[in-house]
């Protein structure tokens, strides 16, 4: 009996040796894992919209694409898209030399055009007030602005040697969609010939890659631009070529095989955990959305559920998931919302509804009166008397009177309210929307 113990503390103390002992690689291998994801996920976006420029005939880097139309069901390249602005788009390859971005005068109608760097963070932002020439130069590791001097524009700085542009121009209702049409095609891409770049390969990547398919793709990328480096992270593979997960010892292998799987579950979860975290159902926007100041539990979530978000200053994002109660949307029920009088914004307000997936990401659903999203702008909704709007949320006609946003016929959806250039209210937490009510139980099938 004495030796049985002795053998048994023997292996309990070698498993416990064992187990402190992978402690670090697994710490190691999940920093790489959310390290790596945002570079992944911003080369994934560049590779579909080459294979889809590729169609039309078109060819290369630094070629500015404008959109024509507002984001619908079938958009479904960005996840999480607006129904409120065209969208135009430049995948920028700044190695050969900067391009040169101008912005048209735009009459006071909202627009934005950002670029964020090769991990997802906006690093130029610049709105309709910057009318004019704008130059876009690889920084090297650097941001910022130098200004232009005598009649030179100023040169903005992208950290990587990739980029991706992102213009938003607004769409104020169905009657204005030619003339906000004219006012994008404004927006135009001087690309000098030197930095005209041949078609990079492209092949359509899966929203959640396996670790091969994760170090092959983001690791060029990485290793383009060594502010992006970790070599505290070297022995994961992480920055260290095409082949990284390949070469590494099998253990190291079944590891990423282990963790990356569990990750991505956790960022899903985490999507719509903020939501279950507040007393009135609208998550808080994570801290440092969409800048360098975000963690890369953030950055990683951000790729996956809202891919391409601007940050706060530019744009507030509150996500809902679950009604007054706590119970989840499902679009076998009806439910209501009521948004206050005068919220407080410089730009403007949208509420969109998005189907989610089991992956995590987010698009508009069909319907019979192709309405996605609701705002400030949408004409024929009517107001209460003190100039609030209740918005009824039912997948069945709720006749003439109500304000409908239309839902799925079942399963799970979600509610996005979206604050463009939020006022102080908004961003301090002082002014918040109430919760969703639900109004009918779902009826039994046959019923």
């Amino acid at each position: 009996m004495k030796k049985l113990l002795i053998v048994l503390l023997l292996v309990a103390a070698l498993l416990g040796a064992g187990w402190m002992w992978l402690r670090t690689p697994i710490a190691e291998t999940s920093e790489a894992a959310l390290a790596a994801f945002p570079v992944y996920s911003i080369v994934r976006a560049r590779n579909e919209q080459l294979l889809r420029i590729a169609h039309r005939g078109e060819n290369g880097s630094n070629l500015l694409i404008h959109r024509s139309t507002l984001s619908g069901p079938r958009d479904r390249t960005i996840t999480t898209p607006n129904n409120d602005t065209l969208y135009s788009t430049a995948f920028l390859d700044l190695s050969a030399g900067p391009v040169l971005l101008t912005i048209p005068k735009l009459n006071g109608r909202y627009a934005s055009a950002v670029v964020m760097d090769s991990r997802t963070d906006n690093v130029i932002l610049l709105r309709e007030t910057d009318e004019g020439r704008h130059e876009i130069a690889f920084g090297n590791g650097k941001t910022g602005t130098i200004p232009g001097v005598d009649g030179a524009p100023p040169r903005h700085l992208v950290p990587s040697k990739e980029g991706w542009l992102l213009i938003r121009t607004l769409v104020d209702g169905p009657a204005d969609l030619e003339a906000a049409r004219a006012a994008q095609a404004g927006f135009t891409l001087e690309v000098p010939e030197a930095s005209r770049r041949p078609q990079r390969e492209a092949v359509v990547l899966p929203v959640l890659p396996d670790p091969a398919m994760l170090l092959r793709r983001a690791n060029p990328v990485i290793a383009e631009n060594p502010y992006l480096a970790r070599p505290a992270l070297a022995a994961t593979g992480y920055g260290q070529g095409g082949e990284a997960f390949e070469a590494l010892p099998v253990w190291r292998q079944w590891l990423w095989r282990f963790i990356l799987p569990r990750a991505f579950d956790k960022l899903k979860a985490g999507l719509n955990a903020g939501a279950r975290s507040t007393d009135d159902g609208w998550s808080n926007p994570p801290p440092g959305i969409g800048t360098a100041s975000a963690t890369d539990a953030v950055r990683s979530a951000v790729a996956l559920g809202g891919l391409a978000a601007l940050p706060k200053e530019e744009a507030t994002y509150w996500m809902a998931v679950l009604d007054s109660d706590r119970q989840d949307f499902d679009g076998a029920h009806h439910y209501r919302l009521t948004i206050p009088a005068n919220v407080p914004v410089g730009a403007f307000w949208s509420l969109s509804l998005y189907e989610r997936l089991p992956d995590g990401r987010l698009f508009f659903v069909e319907n019979p009166i192709q309405r996605y999203a609701v705002g400030d702008r949408t004409q024929g909704l009517k107001r209460n008397a003190d100039g609030s709007l209740t918005i009824t949320i039912q997948p069945t006609d709720p006749g003439p009177e109500a304000n409908w946003l239309p839902s799925p016929a079942s399963g799970p959806f979600n509610l996005a309210f979206r604050a463009y250039r939020p006022g102080e209210p908004i961003r301090n937490g002082s002014w918040r929307l109430p919760p969703v009510e639900r109004v009918e139980q779902a009826k039994p099938p046959g019923q």
